[in-house]
């Protein structure tokens, strides 16, 4: 685990006052769920998480209720670890419109809707406007799984990919109606986002092939090649690995895809690893890796504004948030997860500070990239 004391080149949001600072990254709270969380997003306010998970509901967690300690703890005995904060279970509601388990959820800009897809191929569209959100409209968009949705910059399309090896572009404003159907991928297709600019929509499949499509022709631009994160597995005798995560830095100008490399199983498909790309010239310029190897799958990445790129991974022996920045391959910080349950997906609260990480062990866990405040210490041991 790098020390921000062993370096003189540290990173350059370090010496920035007011910036997110990783080394100081701390877990603050618990929104604890009975199922595995899948995904998670916070919307534009920060109010609100929305998460999907192995049940059949959408979860939004309100943020505004301060955590408690539960149970509390007795004054007289002083715990030997501090106790996590949860956040009230009543600050949850369980939104009901799929019939599966649910791995995307996206928001729209605004914050006032949000669109969501489960394992059996069905898009709800949901208004986020009133205290309790709203089915608007439901449509079935693939056969099969749906892996990810995506809105589109000016929240008038929405993409959809799934296990059918489908891309489709839906329009936001209308109940199922379809814009493009986009038929490339020759296997199950694990992710899509659209580039900042809303002219492109890139597509990435378990072999670790990323299609770059144009969104108003449907033409299919070009291939980036990050195949290094797929792997056909010699013993049972089946693909494994694929882009589990995908994201665009703020101007589009790079792409990270989030996977594995190596054949270690098929529940731990190899060694954690996130391929850093220049958007332009499709071309690799990093591949980021743990500073120590662990049998485990990036699940979620995040470019952060101050610089550096955040993901979160894991298997069922145990979990990691990692911190790069792009001109070093190794990760300069590594935080291990105290319970043994992998971090499905990651985001990045407005606030530049806060993370939120979507756990295999039913709870979503945020994390604060800044140190206590000494005021908040003192008001603690008082």
């Amino acid at each position: 685990m790098a020390d921000a004391t062993e370096s003189t080149a540290l990173p350059k949001f370090i010496a920035q006052p007011n910036s997110a600072d990783p080394f100081a990254t701390r877990l603050v709270a618990e929104l604890k769920h009975d199922r595995g969380i899948l995904a998670c997003q916070f919307d534009p306010t920060n109010r609100y998480l929305f998460a999907g998970a192995r049940d059949y509901f959408v979860h939004r967690w309100d943020l505004s209720q301060e955590p408690v300690i539960d149970p509390p703890v007795d004054p007289k005995k002083k715990p030997k670890v501090p106790p996590i904060p949860v956040v009230p279970a009543d600050s949850r509601i369980a939104l009901a419109a799929h019939d599966s388990w649910i791995g995307g959820i996206s928001l729209f800009d605004d914050g006032d809707r949000f669109v969501s897809g489960d394992f059996v191929g069905r898009v709800v569209i949901w208004a986020n406007r009133t205290s309790t959100p709203n089915a608007e409209f439901a449509f079935v968009a693939h056969k099969g799984s749906i892996r990810k949705v995506s809105v589109s910059p000016d929240g008038k399309l929405i993409a959809t990919v799934g296990n059918d090896q489908a891309v489709r572009i839906w329009r936001a404003d209308a109940a199922g109606k379809l814009h493009r159907e986009l038929l490339d991928h020759d296997c199950h297709v694990y992710h899509v986002a659209f580039h900042p600019d809303g002219k492109s929509l890139i597509s990435a499949d378990l072999k670790g092939r990323v299609k770059h499509w144009d969104v108003e022709t449907g033409k299919l631009k070009r291939e980036i090649d990050a195949s290094s994160l797929y792997t056909y597995s010699e013993k049972y005798e089946v693909d494994v690995g694929g882009i589990r995560g995908m994201t665009f830095n703020a101007d589009g100008s790079q792409l990270c895809c989030a996977g594995a490399t190596g054949d270690k199983g098929i529940a731990h498909s190899g060694n954690a690893r996130v391929l850093l790309f220049d958007w332009e010239s499709g071309e690799l310029l990093k591949t980021l890796r743990p500073e120590q190897e662990e049998i485990c799958t990036a699940w979620g990445v995040k470019f952060h504004s101050d610089g550096f790129i955040i993901g979160s991974g894991g298997s069922r022996t145990g979990g990691f948030l990692w911190f790069w920045v792009p001109e070093e391959e190794v990760a300069f910080h590594v935080i291990k997860f105290k319970q043994r349950a992998p971090g499905f997906d990651v985001d990045l609260a407005s606030d530049n500070k806060t993370l939120a990480v979507a756990n295999h062990d039913g709870a979503v866990r945020l994390y604060e990239m800044s140190a206590e405040k000494e005021a908040e210490q003192t008001e603690k041991q008082a």
